[in-house]
Order: structure tokens, then sequence, then C-alpha cells
């Protein structure tokens, strides 16, 4: 069997991608619920889960044009490289909450690629990441409150 024949059947199966986007927003919402985070924390946590949706559905090349003007400067270009440091030892710091954030980063572009090969437009893969992501959190916050009411 030639690879080209294996591209062809995955092609056909968004929904896994999708499943594993709803898997993960699951795991997210245990997390949160299990962790009896504050409703600040859940508020967080449903903003940037709207960020980063509208992240993964926007035109990559708007991104790039303000991050080149951004860039042209010395000083801004600066900043950023200190910016960018500081989160880097953020980031390593916190890799139990990174982990968390790679896997959605990971699960959302793969989403994306596959909604981008279906040919939907912008604002359909905005409204079906969100309804996705938001989904995932209820079900993972449904599933542990029942579950350790249950017990």
């Amino acid at each position: 069997m030639r690879p080209v024949y294996l591209l062809a059947g995955i092609k056909t199966r968004p929904w896994l991608s999708l499943l594993l986007f709803l898997a993960t927003y699951a795991n997210l919402g245990w997390v949160l619920s299990d962790s009896e985070a504050s409703k600040w924390a859940w508020i967080l946590g449903v903003g940037i889960t709207i960020v980063f949706a509208e992240a993964l559905a926007s035109p990559w090349s708007l991104l790039r044009n303000v991050a080149v003007r951004w860039l042209k400067s010395d000083i801004r270009g600066f900043i950023t490289a200190l910016v960018a440091a500081f989160f880097g030892v953020l980031f390593l710091t916190w890799l139990h909450v990174s982990s968390h954030l790679i896997l959605l980063a990971a699960a959302g572009l793969l989403v994306r690629l596959d909604v981008q090969i279906a040919g939907l437009s912008d604002l359909q893969a905005f409204i079906l990441l969100l309804a996705a992501s938001m989904t995932g959190l209820g079900v993972g916050w449904l599933a542990h409150t029942t579950l350790q009411g249950a017990a």
C-alpha cells in the first residue's frame, strides 16, 4: 500500500480531530473542576478559550502583517525579545500548566487544518472551534461533578 492511499483515507475522517479536540477541552474542564478553581479562573479559562478560537480561525496573513510591522523597530524588537524570554521562563517553570496549553494548541491546529481542508470560512471555523471548546469544557466539568458527587 502506497502512502498516497493512506492520506486519502485520513482526509475523509475530520471527526477524529474534532473528537480529540473535545477530549482535550474536556480534560481542561476536569482539571479546572478538580482543582476547585474559583469563578475567576473559570472566567479566565473561557476568555482564553475564546481568544484561542479566534486566533486559530483568523487569517494568518493579517497576523503576519501586524507582526512584521511591529518588529520593524529595533526597540520594539528588543522589547519583544525580553517579553518572549520572560514567557519562556514562565513556560518552563509551570510545565504542568504549559503541557495542557501545548496539548490544546496541537489539537486546535489539527482541527483548524481539517476545517481548512473542508473549505469552511473563517467565521464558520471560529463558530465550530468555539462551540467544540465550550462543549468540551462543559463536558469535563459535568463529568467531574457527576462522578465526584456519586462517590
